[in-house]
């Protein structure tokens, strides 16, 4: 190479113009390595107990929100989850898409050979199974039990709005149908049942009034509830619910005063915001 052309050369690397592109595209590059790594890892403030022993309140924790980080998810993981209300918390991932989750009044939780204990439980009150929904699931609401009509029909209410839809309970004996004013002489939380409030109740409480009316009013059979699910437009019932996307189960690791999948039932994997990064 000659002496020229390697002066043209260190004159074009040292001009103004390459300078300012060479400047431009470092602070692309920054600006966007910045973004992307707050964007990407961010901060967590643990508040309140419901995840201790393993995360005590006060501990900061850091939390990947990238997709590749919630996007194939195990049982296990700690997930920051946005809550129907719009808040957000750190869960432990317990149902995955797909599982058949197992609850029992000792105050345990199992799928297959994964079980998890809690402490002081109360709130689980008979021994339950339901289904996980994948996407795309149709889930027949004439083939659920009481505790998975609560999670399904809750997951159409925050799917398509709570003013769509109402839920009508009925009282039976066996086949025989029961006046639903038979609940007036129940009592729940230490007070008197409307019956303009029986629609709205959860699997447990139902569970407290039938044994209350099967005490009064002895019978060869137990009494039970059935509920149905109906359009406010045209009063139509809801005989099927597709699920919009996968869903999942989040606990605390708390048994008490903590809200969880037991309360809001399945979480759809859109509230699923990030996942604990473990160092």
């Amino acid at each position: 190479m000659s002496v020229q052309s390697t002066s043209r050369r260190l004159l074009h690397s040292t001009s103004p113009s390459w300078n300012v592109l060479l400047g431009t595209i470092l602070a692309i590059v920054f600006v966007a390595s910045f973004a992307a790594r707050f964007y990407a890892i961010e901060p967590f403030r643990i508040v309140g107990n419901s995840m201790e022993p393993e995360l005590p309140s006060g501990k900061l924790v850091w939390v990947c929100k990238l997709p590749t980080c919630t996007d194939k998810l195990i049982r296990g993981d700690i997930v920051l989850v946005s809550f129907p209300d719009h808040s957000e918390a750190l869960r432990t991932v317990f149902g995955l898409p797909g599982d058949t989750v197992h609850l029992s009044p000792a105050g345990k939780i199992r799928v297959e050979q994964d079980l998890y204990s809690w402490e002081e439980e109360s709130e689980i009150l008979a021994p339950r199974s339901f289904y996980v929904p994948r996407k795309n699931d149709s889930i027949v609401f004439k083939n659920l039990n009481d505790i998975s009509f609560d999670y399904t029909s809750e997951w159409a209410h925050r799917k398509f709005g709570f003013r769509n839809f109402y839920t009508e309970a009925k009282l039976y004996r066996g086949t025989d149908t029961l006046p639903i004013s038979r609940v007036g002489s129940t009592h729940i939380f230490g007070r008197p049942v409307s019956i303009r409030e029986i629609n709205g109740f959860h699997w447990q409480e139902y569970i407290l009034l039938g044994l209350q009316i099967d005490r009064e009013d002895p019978g060869a059979k137990p009494v039970h509830f059935e509920r149905k699910l109906y359009r406010t437009q045209d009063s139509s019932e809801v005989q099927y619910f597709k699920a919009p996307q996968d869903a999942y189960y989040v606990i605390c690791q708390k048994g008490v005063r903590c809200e969880d999948s037991r309360s809001f039932g399945y979480i759809s994997k859109s509230q699923i915001k990030g996942k604990l990064l473990r160092f």
